[in-house]
């Protein structure tokens, strides 16, 4: 029996949204021909072998590859340009068939709701009747233990199992008795055993997993996987125990994850509002993750990128799930992270973020939403500077500045080794923005992007951070945009401090580094980073030279040049409409690195400032200013 909601309460609603709103019909536009082309052509094999995703990249620029559907042996570069031939490939590219096919039931049954042609309820069927009919049949190769049962990885299977039921919710009544129980005793039910037992590699696989089991329990009225997915020491209210931090963050400390771990929970908190079934410690918890990113977004919608994830990141890239969750609870801090998710209706050119099938059943025009008069504690950005003690988070604003600050670490896995580093934004731009991270697969995550180099911080004996201590917070001045923060045995015996004060135009930064409490002092080579977007330029008497380092991602430094300075010193970056000084008061022994090093893939660099001292201690003071140049 359904319980407080439908998932859409007004079809006709929905489809008077296609005459009224430029941004419907195109939402329409740009799905429906993908979806017909499924209906059309769909033909998976049982005998393809499915893998991991993150093999889908290029082997040689790191760019995705183009995902074709209709290819399975065609694996085309989006960068490059050139076809990759690999096993992994074809493995990968199982998976994304597969899963596509599973995501594609949900916006058939969107469209035979909208306009009532059998051929969206054939799809949909025969996409079923093919999981039932060779469950546990399939092959999968992934890495160790993430192996899945149709997918490829037991995430993917927990992803397509509930885009499989949300579509099917939409069109429940479509399906005869007899065929439920097909779909639920041959794929459904088996599949929710694995899930339930699978213990995953990370925690919000776990949480995706489970959820997928509670979805099938609500869908099927067995009750009782709702209760084996709360309970338990890899359950949904143990991994929210430990994994949700005070503040609402999700401690694996990266945006994306933040995201993808309610994304899971958030479908299945649907569903227990479709169904009648109280999850108050999840619903809770995910009010909380959707509420925490809107104080911690850039004024532009971007958000600061710490650790594992994917690049540019803003609300846009989440608008789906803030639908969902508005849909389910309103609130003006939801409205304010979809009042900055979309293009503007005249400014939709091809490509451009009109939002998707979500905002089409459950959306409107938020970019004319209005939030003056609204009460202090109504959860929208105050504007005000903030830290966040328990994720090692910090943001100072002043005027059009920002700075986020990551001191510290909650967890090694998905982890970046960059203690200490910063994102710097100004007016309606990230400055120096964390590159995060492209496929896992990849050399450039593995010798880059997770590595110290890469990130606005400091290196000891040309070697990457090997340690995640905990931070402290030391002072925080949130009204005069100051803090300072430490941490120890970031290398064996050698502590970090980093004290910065932003103004509206200006940084202050004091870097320290020094032998923690007890530690003999000696001299080391201590690296000290920052990274810029902009075309670079210097009175410095820079020379080309070899790199400074042959690992470590030293190696991967492209057109390093460097000098000596003792003296004071500065390095500009011009960008289109603004320009960016470094200075750094002087210290005998300095030598100073340009080089353009790496961004999220190989075709995308920009140039770096390393500065490099032997010592047994070392005290960078740096000031960066910016300004306009419009």
């Amino acid at each position: 029996m359904n319980g407080t909601m439908r998932m859409v309460e007004d079809w006709q609603a929905v489809r008077d949204k296609l005459g009224r709103f430029d941004w419907a019909r195109k939402i329409v536009d740009r799905f429906k021909p993908d979806t017909d082309w499924w209906v059309a052509h769909y033909a998976d094999d049982a005998t393809r072998v499915a893998g991991w995703g993150h093999h889908y990249f290029c082997d040689r620029c790191f760019a995705a590859l183009i995902f074709d559907p209709g290819k399975p042996g065609e694996h085309r570069c989006s960068g490059c340009g050139e076809l990759r031939v690999a096993q992994e490939a074809d493995d990968a590219w199982t998976y994304l068939y597969r899963t596509s096919a599973c995501s594609q039931v949900f916006n058939a049954a969107v469209l035979y709701k909208l306009y009532g042609e059998a051929k969206y309820m054939a799809y949909i069927r025969q996409v079923l009747a093919f999981l039932c009919d060779h469950y546990g049949q399939f092959e999968v190769r992934t890495p160790p233990n993430q192996e899945g049962r149709f997918t490829g990885c037991d995430l993917t299977d927990g992803v397509a199992v509930i885009w499989l039921l949300n579509g099917m919710e939409l069109v429940k009544e479509e399906f005869s008795a007899a065929e439920l129980e097909t779909y639920k005793n041959r794929f459904f039910l088996p599949e929710a055993a694995f899930l339930i037992e699978k213990v995953g590699v990370t925690p919000n696989i776990i949480c995706w997993m489970k959820a997928a089991a509670g979805m099938t329990g609500l869908f099927f009225d067995e009750r009782i996987w709702c209760e084996r997915a709360a309970e338990g020491e890899h359950g949904i209210q143990k991994r929210l125990e430990e994994g949700l931090l005070p503040e609402g963050f999700w401690y694996e400390a990266s945006m994306h994850y933040h995201f993808y771990c309610a994304e899971g929970l958030t479908y299945y908190l649907a569903f227990c509002r479709i169904y009648g079934y109280d999850f108050p410690m999840m619903e809770d918890g995910l009010l909380r993750m959707y509420r925490y990113p809107v104080q911690y977004a850039f004024t532009n919608g971007e958000f600061p990128n710490p650790n594992d994830g994917w690049p540019l990141l803003r609300f846009g890239n989440y608008a789906q799930l803030y639908e969902w969750t508005r849909n389910l609870h309103d609130e003006p801090a939801f409205r304010y992270a979809l009042s900055l998710s979309y293009d503007k209706a005249d400014e939709s050119l091809p490509g451009a973020n009109i939002g998707g099938v979500a905002r089409l059943l459950f959306g409107r025009d938020w970019e004319n939403e209005r939030f003056d008069g609204l009460p202090p504690d109504s959860g929208l950005p105050d504007g005000r500077s903030r830290y966040d003690p328990d994720v090692f988070f910090a943001l100072l604003r002043s005027g059009e500045a920002e700075l986020f600050l990551k001191y510290g670490f909650t967890m090694r896995g998905h982890s970046h080794a960059d203690l200490m580093n910063f994102e710097l934004f100004f007016k309606d731009q990230v400055l120096s923005r964390d590159i995060s991270n492209s496929g896992y697969g990849s050399e450039l995550f593995r010798e880059w992007q997770r590595k110290t180099i890469a990130h606005n911080s400091v290196m000891i004996d040309k070697q990457t951070q090997p340690n995640r201590p905990r931070g402290r917070m030391v002072a925080f001045d949130g009204e005069g945009g100051a803090i300072s923060v430490a941490a120890d045995e970031i290398y064996p015996g050698y502590g970090f401090a980093r004290s910065m004060r932003l103004h509206p135009n200006r940084l202050e930064d004091r870097f320290e580094v020094k032998p923690v409490e007890g530690t003999e002092a000696a001299a080391h080579t201590i690296d000290w980073f920052f990274h810029c977007t902009g075309e670079l330029s210097s009175e410095l008497p820079f020379a080309p030279c070899d790199r400074p380092g042959s690992e470590d991602g030293y190696q991967l430094m492209l057109e390093t040049a460097c000098c000596d300075a003792d003296g004071d010193w500065e390095v500009i970056w011009t960008l289109r409409d603004k320009k960016v000084t470094l200075r750094m008061k002087g210290c005998p022994g300095t030598s100073v690195y340009i080089f353009k090093g790496y961004e999220h893939r190989l075709d995308h660099v920009r140039w770096g400032v390393m500065v490099r001292r032997t010592a047994a201690s070392a005290a960078f003071q740096a000031e960066y200013r910016w300004e306009e140049t419009k």
